[in-house]
């Protein structure tokens, strides 16, 4: 006979998790391994040896910690759930009152009636990837915040020098550090076959070099081989979203903005550049533009397009065709 499968639902903070049992008032937990393991005794006590379905909002590296720790229990599937969706849920519930506990119940109940899919962590060279790769990114962003601060400085009278040579050494400190993770990224991406072989194949796509490889694969992770192309666009925040009613509401279509902007600015530059230089981008760009678009809008169309390009490479194992024809 199979086992009967227990839903427990986790609000998942920085230093507590909460934990929703059928039956049973939610219990704090702190949010260390040894915490994870006595959850997961305390839980396991309770549900008489049946399997367990453990359902985690998403909260960045605190949910994919704790759902990484859980995965090491036999009979336990883990799913991590988009805060919006438990947002909207609470909403259909109309829930009043919000605390952890009752988060976590919530949590529980939605895992009940919508049965969401099953979370796995990204393969290790992936994962450490997309460490490195936003390291490198929020450096970037540290030099360009600090360039702008140097250059407003310029402007300042009396400027003593121990402010210039600070500011020259601060500098400098966040480009050593900046090449050191960028030589680690090459380094990985040599020496990891896998992550070699599809870094080739995307610097195949005009417009697209090997940083801007690195970042795809960084954020997009498995995804782009799982997704479908409808889904992986709405996980790069470029669905198109539509916002009408009868005739009295009728507001311009925008793109979604709802999924990883991070995804969406990798996505930018190899658009921009290969509305020049990519054969497949270049026609699209100028069909829309000849149709009365607007460029932010047909270059929002190349961005959708590349990602479908992107996706079918990967997939597919083959190099950049223009007559490539992307996967659905």
């Amino acid at each position: 006979m199979s086992k009967s499968v227990v839903k427990v639902g986790i609000d998942v903070g920085a230093s507590e998790l909460w934990v929703a049992v059928p039956g049973r008032r939610p219990k704090a937990f702190e949010h260390t391994g040894a915490g994870i393991q006595g959850l997961h005794r305390w839980v396991h006590r309770l549900v008489d040896g049946n399997a367990l379905h453990y359902c985690l909002e998403a909260t960045g590296v605190y949910s994919v910690h704790a759902a990484t720790r859980l995965l090491s229990f036999s009979d336990v599937t883990v799913s991590i759930v988009n805060p919006a969706v438990i947002a909207a849920f609470a909403r259909t519930t109309m829930k009043r009152s919000k605390s952890d506990a009752i988060d976590a119940e919530l949590i529980r109940r939605y895992a009940e009636q919508h049965q969401p899919s099953a979370w796995r962590p990204e393969a290790e060279p992936l994962r450490r990837l997309a460490a490195l790769v936003a390291q490198a990114d929020t450096l970037k962003g540290l030099l360009q915040q600090w360039d702008n601060h140097g250059h407003a400085q310029q402007f300042m009278p009396d400027l003593p020098a121990t402010v210039q040579k600070t500011q020259r050494s601060v500098r400098r400190s966040l480009q050593r550090q900046l090449e050191t993770i960028e030589r680690t990224i090459d380094n990985l991406c040599a020496t990891d076959q896998q992550l070699a072989h599809q870094v080739a194949l995307l610097e195949t796509i005009p417009g697209i070099a090997r940083r801007a490889a690195t970042q795809l694969l960084a954020y997009g992770g498995s995804r782009w081989i799982r997704y479908s192309a409808r889904a992986m666009t709405a996980q790069a925040g470029l669905a198109p979203r539509h916002h009408s009613s009868g005739t009295s509401v009728a507001k311009k279509q925008r793109i979604d903005r709802q999924g990883d902007r991070r995804l969406r600015r990798a996505l930018y530059m190899p658009a921009l550049v290969g509305s020049r230089y990519n054969p497949a981008l270049k026609k699209l760009y100028a069909r829309l533009c000849a149709n009365g678009k607007l460029k932010k809008v047909a270059l929002v169309a190349c961005m959708r397009k590349l990602l479908t390009i992107v996706r079918a490479i990967l997939i597919t194992k083959k190099p950049f065709e223009c007559a490539l024809r992307p996967l659905t």
